[in-house]
């Protein structure tokens, strides 16, 4: 099936005539301006923290909300003077807005100012002075911006020109015979691009061994989104389709971090006026009160609504009655419409996977398309994706398929993961003396749980025990049991322990317990909870592993009460990398009990996740004869990881990045940081791990870049000489791997991969208009010999992330599903340069009957997978000794090269070694965890 696929269809479109969009502004009024500053002023020099301008970020959501016909809002509108603060389409009438954003400064502010002082300052404010401008700007959506501010409206009116194209047929048929018709209608949004929404739900069967097993709700979501590309100088739309899950039972209590509810009403809410349905997205925040927690909209809306006799619905009835005045299929909507959306702040699963189907996708790809050629809209398809990978060979031997409804187990060494098969997983565990295993500690709750973890260690690693099982003593005077087991030449020490209280809850509503609320408390419950499990565990000796059995999240009902980060922190910081498991689950069969294939799956998982952690892989990890490719080369990646806080001593945060390094030849790993580095080079995996729990981070910080490439930075201090800095870190590792051995004395190559949305705010180089075509960045060159300049290849990736990357249809084939590399040929501006993307296979669970099929849509049944794997983009920048598109078709191969897991992975190798660092890149004082990673584990693929 795969390779009767030739070409894809790329879902990006170019337009293709310029047109004018004619825009009214709006200006913030001088004392307005002040008003806001001194208020944000004062609020920063009480907490001694936050911002000292205007918080306008929060501010635009509600102004959108109330105004639909908003194009842009301007954040400098608030601070300069001159700026236009709102673009937009039409006028509306102004008499609320100044009452609009008063309540919004008394949300913003009154909290920790207090009423009276945010009133004596909200009384400096004149009502009468908001005016539109009497002329609207003439903006050109072709060019870029020429107007005295910078002001570029082309990622918002494109995307919004499309829409409204769309919108005025807005009928969409779905499924294999087009028997689902579905109306879309705008979804007000003030984010880049621009969002439509099938309105009433679709009421989807889930069918479960050909019986209907319940119903779901769910709408279609449309997003046009403008894009860039590397090598191509004007932007493109690219379309995404996706669902939108809807909550339709009573809910007991709203989440503790709230919830988003979409208000559909056909009246603008800033004047009252007419116009037609559309959707806002309004938060429900918890708000704590002297009766405790309370649910309540955002005050300035509510208030906004009660003004024009439209009311929002209580919030408490809202969870009562989800189902809020709901138009049916056939009948145009009237009147305030709302419905809650399902996210992963609610409890519990909802009963309908995610994603669409191929199938889906194809039919949104050709309503755009034919309502580009029937309506003769100025937008055109960019180009095609033509194939350029081969017929595929497993790098790994494959295992023996199991034969048909056979109850014998699977032989071990048949086993689609490489390495749960015990002859790949033992020589790579104890070929290097150095970096073996010394010991590995189980912390056991339930005993099942422990024996099935020895059994597993044992199996994997063919080791049989030697001697007597003797009983240790820690210093602190707790027992446990130690054996030791032996693989030919090769001993490993395992400890057993009982975890005790260590995984237990927090008790963060102790009075006595250091803090004003809960995360304060957590935060001192965390450190003494860390020193308990460092006196509690027996000392660890050479290279040392822990598998902790902790409690699901579910048994912590305040998420403030889960210890798992004490755990983590803990655990590593007596000496051993730690992976954690949940209790296992039993079933009885012919009047035996067992444990359940599932649990069976995440036994081999935590096992092998802790070999992960030592940094074990199998060599080679290069195969000429399949790849094409030399050997004699270091695969290195750039990640970023997230930012430190300010210190007393530098009183300067600043960014960590980790740099990983494979030889393929060897199968070691080795990681650096540009700490590390600087006093001890590279270091080994799990050396790695353990050194990034002693940097001082700041909490719940994330230095991943989530914006496009045009759209404004995260902005943080000194950013210019750090991206200097961690230039010349890359290039000092990089100069370290040219000049370092792979094996005997021959000079190696390097390929050195960064991801785009991950790296592009540090090495700016990465940036789409800034990336080097066929020539290294200077700000590596420079520092570079020529000869080592000929043994370095470089490629950008870029994950389809915030819909970066387009999705792709097969062409000639609706519904069919493709894997392999593809060339994107006619979207770059010059043929000395291309793109590819990389498809990637079907995993095991979405594989058969698991999976929509190919005349199936999402429409049809929520009870399957939608098995929609999304493209890679690869940009290879610099391939002096290796053609283009062989280099690419290694990058793609790459992607099958982790052993750890049956099927491709989003990154090529090394990437998921750098990614899974990011567990132990935490910090005490972070908050929470929302997902629960073994809960998250045990939804992913199965093992086998």
């Amino acid at each position: 099936m795969p390779f009767k696929i030739k070409n894809l269809l790329p879902g990006a479109w170019e337009l293709t005539k310029d047109e004018q969009y004619e825009l009214f502004s709006l200006h913030v009024p001088t004392v307005w301006q002040q008003v806001a500053k001194t208020l944000a002023q004062k609020r920063f020099n009480l907490l001694g923290r936050g911002y000292p301008s205007a918080p306008v970020y929060s501010l635009d959501p509600i102004i959108a909300a109330s105004f639909p016909r908003i194009i842009q809002t301007v954040r400098n509108g608030w601070q300069r003077p001159g700026v236009p603060w709102i673009l937009a389409t039409e006028r509306a009438e102004l008499s609320n807005l100044p009452d609009l954003i008063k309540d919004w400064l008394r949300e913003e502010f009154s909290y920790c100012l207090g009423d009276d002082e945010v009133e004596s300052s909200l009384n400096k404010l004149d009502d009468n002075v908001w005016e539109w401008e009497n002329k609207p700007i003439s903006f050109p959506l072709q060019l870029p911006p020429n107007n005295p501010y910078g002001i570029d409206i082309r990622w918002r009116a494109i995307p919004d020109y499309m829409a409204g194209e769309f919108l005025k047929n807005p009928q969409v048929t779905f499924g294999w015979n087009n028997e689902y018709q579905l109306t879309f209608y705008q979804v007000v949004t003030l984010k880049p691009g621009a969002e439509l929404m099938s309105w009433p739900p679709y009421r989807v069967p889930l069918i479960k061994k050909e019986k209907q097993v319940g119903t779901a709700d769910i709408s279609f979501v449309i997003r046009f989104k403008l894009q860039t590309v590397p090598w191509r100088n004007q932007p493109m739309i690219y379309h995404q389709l996706s669902i939108r899950r809807w909550i339709t039972e009573s809910i007991e209590r709203w989440p503790y971090r709230g919830a988003t509810v979409f208000i559909g009403d056909e009246r603008r809410w800033l004047d009252g006026q007419k116009q037609p349905f559309c959707f806002i997205s309004l938060p429900i925040k918890q708000i704590t009160t002297q009766a405790g927690r309370e649910a309540r909209w955002q005050r300035a809306i509510s208030e906004l609504l009660k003004i024009n006799d439209s009311p929002l619905p209580d919030p408490d009835s809202l969870a009562s009655e989800p189902i809020y005045n709901w138009s049916v299929f056939g009948a145009a909507p009237t009147g305030i419409q709302a419905a809650i959306a399902y996210d992963s702040r609610h409890l519990g699963e909802f009963p309908c996977f995610s994603g669409v189907s191929p199938l889906d996708l194809a039919s949104l790809d050709s309503a755009i398309q034919n309502k580009i050629e029937q309506e003769n809209l100025s937008f055109r398809r960019i180009g095609e994706g033509v194939r350029k990978s081969g017929k595929y060979t497993p790098f790994w031997e494959l295992g023996k398929p199991q034969k048909k409804g056979s109850s014998e187990p699977k032989n071990h060494d048949d086993l689609s993961t490489p390495m749960l098969r015990p002859k790949i997983a033992a020589p790579a565990t104890f070929r290097h003396t150095e970096n073996s295993p010394h010991t590995i500690l189980i912390l056991w709750e339930t005993q099942k749980c422990r024996d099935a973890l020895v059994a597993e260690i044992c199996k994997l690693l063919s080791l049989s025990p030697q001697g007597e099982t003797i009983t240790y003593e820690t210093l602190t005077g707790f027992t446990g049991e130690e054996t030791l087991y032996r693989n030919q030449d090769v001993c490993l020490r395992i400890r057993t322990q009982h975890v005790s209280d260590i995984t237990g809850k927090l008790d963060v509503d102790d009075p006595e317990a250091e803090g004003n609320n809960r995360q304060q408390k957590r935060i001192t419950l965390i450190d003494k909870r860390i020193h308990q499990i460092t006196s509690y565990l027996p000392q660890s000796e050479g290279l040392s592993g822990a598998l902790v059995e902790i409690k699901p999240k579910k048994y912590f009902f305040l998420p403030e009460s889960d210890p798992k980060l004490a755990v983590r922190i803990g655990v590593m910081q007596a000496g051993y990398v730690n992976q954690h498991i949940h209790a296992l689950t039993t079933a009885k069969k012919n009047d035996e009990e067992s444990i359940t294939k599932k649990s069976t799956n995440r036994v081999q998982r935590a096992v092998t996740d802790l070999l992960r952690q030592f940094g074990i892989l199998p060599a080679p990890l290069i195969d000429f004869e399949k790849d094409a490719i030399d050997p004699n080369m270091w695969l290195t990646c750039f990640y970023v990881l997230r930012r430190t806080r300010k210190t007393t001593a530098s009183n300067k945060a600043s960014i960590v990045a980790l740099m990983v390094r494979v030889n393929p030849i060897k199968g070691t790993v080795q990681i650096t940081t540009p700490t590390l580095f600087a006093t001890q080079g590279w270091v080994s995996y799990s050396a790695g791990l353990g050194y990034l729990l002693t940097e001082k981070w700041e909490p719940n910080s994330s230095a991943d870049e989530t914006t496009g490439d045009t759209s404004d930075a995260q902005q943080f201090s000194d950013t210019k000489s750090e991206q200097k800095f961690l230039n010349k870190f890359v290039t000092d590792c990089l100069r370290d791997c040219l000049s370092t051995s792979i094996e005997e004395e021959k000079h190696p190559h390097v390929l050195f991969m960064a991801e785009a949305i991950n790296a592009r705010t540090m090495l700016t180089w990465l940036q789409n208009p800034q990336l080097p075509a066929n020539n290294l960045p200077d700000e590596l060159k420079r520092h570079m010999t020529e000869s080592e300049i000929n043994r370095l290849s470089v490629v950008r990736l870029r994950v389809p992330g915030d819909g970066e990357v387009p999705v792709a249809i097969a062409k000639g084939s609706p519904g069919s599903r493709t894997n392999g590399l593809f060339c994107w040929q006619g979207v770059c501006d010059d043929d000395a340069t291309a793109l590819y993307l990389s498809m990637r296979k079907l995993l095991n669970t979405e594989q058969g009957t698991n999976t929509l099929q190919q005349k199936q849509s999402r429409l049809d049944n929520g009870n399957l997978q939608a098995g929609n794997p999304k493209p890679l983009e690869i940009a290879v920048i610099h391939h002096p000794s290796i053609e283009r598109d062989k280099l690419a078709c290694f990058i793609h191969n790459l992607r099958d090269r982790w052993p750890y897991f049956a099927n491709e992975v989003s990154l090529p190798l090394p990437f998921p070694l750098a990614i899974s660092a990011k567990q132990y890149a935490v910090s005490a004082k972070d908050r929470v965890e929302s997902v629960d990673l073994e809960e998250e584990e045990d939804s992913e693929e199965s093992v086998d």
